[in-house]
């Protein structure tokens, strides 16, 4: 056996130590007889002499390694073989090299993914906002002239000001959406009860002429949770569409706080009722997807209830929606999340 300088390298073994020697002073013993035979077979056969296979050998060292070999054999001419030449690359670097490749394809793939989430949010949210805006201020130029419209005219600058507010909140959630994707989504110790008073508070302000009873049932307000500030909106989410996917003169909700062991996990288990529209049976997954219709009212919920859904997985917690009163959808919704408790 003859070698060059990358094999004395990469095996420790000198060349004077290896020149002449059998090849067997690399098996490692992990492949047994049968192998070898079929080997042997092959690349003795004048109508192959080749073999390519992943294998394991021992250096010098006694340490293993894995390897892609690769064998040629010469020939002469009556078909007997003159040599064989043997090729070794390190597969573990092949492997890491498939390994950055694949990381490269799916980071790509991501990227292209959530570049066309993006596109499908702004897309059609952003055209409604802008036409809410446009027709509005037609409408003020058209009456702007007539002081018996005032009323009218107060009506279209409230409706201008709050496509701004949800284009602003557009931007805003579609940001959030973006952290996720990041491996900056640092947990901490949050207090449950604090953050939904604050965001009961906010939901009265931004719906101060809606008659709204919420209600809080708890045990103990000393609850908390793993997670961090975005569980403010994923409170604020639920609660704004227990209010705008309601019929009713009254807005009834009720929160419901409990604590749960499943699969050996402690939860809190955090329960928002709503006297809403309800969610048909074919929805109840749906609406948690991008981009997802209301189909009784047309309205959009589906970005802010995609937020909610990947801000509780990060979370490690589980979110999913029931009929208030079995069987009857159109009695309102329960919204039921697992975030798992911080002791």
């Amino acid at each position: 056996m003859q070698v060059n300088k990358a094999f004395t390298n990469y095996y420790g073994y000198s060349e004077q130590e290896i020149i002449g020697k059998n090849p067997k002073i690399l098996n490692s013993g992990e492949l047994g007889k049968y192998y070898y035979d079929k080997m042997w077979k092959t690349i003795l056969d004048p109508r192959i002499g080749y073999w390519r296979d992943e294998i394991t050998n021992r250096k010098k060292d006694g340490h293993f390694c894995n390897v892609i070999l690769t064998i040629y054999t010469v020939f002469d001419e009556k078909g007997k073989p003159r040599y064989f030449n043997a090729s070794y690359v390190d597969s573990t670097k092949c492997k890491q090299a498939e390994q950055k490749l694949k990381e490269s394809i799916e980071g790509l793939q991501k990227t292209f993914e959530q570049s066309e989430f993006y596109k499908d949010i702004f897309a059609h949210d952003i055209n409604n906002i802008l036409n809410n805006i446009k027709f509005s201020s037609e409408l003020l130029k058209t009456y702007q002239n007539n002081s018996g419209k005032q009323e009218k005219m107060k009506e279209m600058i409230a409706i201008i000001q709050e496509a701004v507010n949800r284009g602003m909140k557009l931007v805003s959630n579609v940001q959030k959406l973006s952290k996720l994707n990041t491996n900056k989504f640092n947990l901490e110790r949050v207090e449950v009860c604090k953050l939904l008073n604050e965001s009961i508070k906010l939901i009265r302000g931004r719906y101060s002429t809606r008659k709204i009873n919420i209600n809080i049932d708890v045990s103990s307000k000393n609850i908390f949770v793993r997670a961090n500030e975005l569980l403010l909106d994923v409170f604020d989410n639920l609660l704004d569409n227990a209010i705008k996917y309601n019929d009713t003169p009254t807005v009834e909700i009720l929160i419901k706080l409990l604590n749960e062991h499943k699969e050996g996990i402690n939860y809190i288990r955090i329960t928002f009722i709503n006297n809403g529209i309800g969610v048909l049976d074919v929805q109840k997954q749906q609406i948690f997807q991008r981009g997802h219709k209301n189909c009784k009212t047309g309205k959009g919920m589906g970005i802010g209830l995609s937020l909610v859904k990947k801000v509780v997985e990060q979370y490690k917690g589980q979110i999913w929606v029931e009929d208030k009163v079995k069987g009857d959808y159109s009695k309102g919704s329960s919204f039921i999340l697992l975030i798992p408790e911080s002791n």
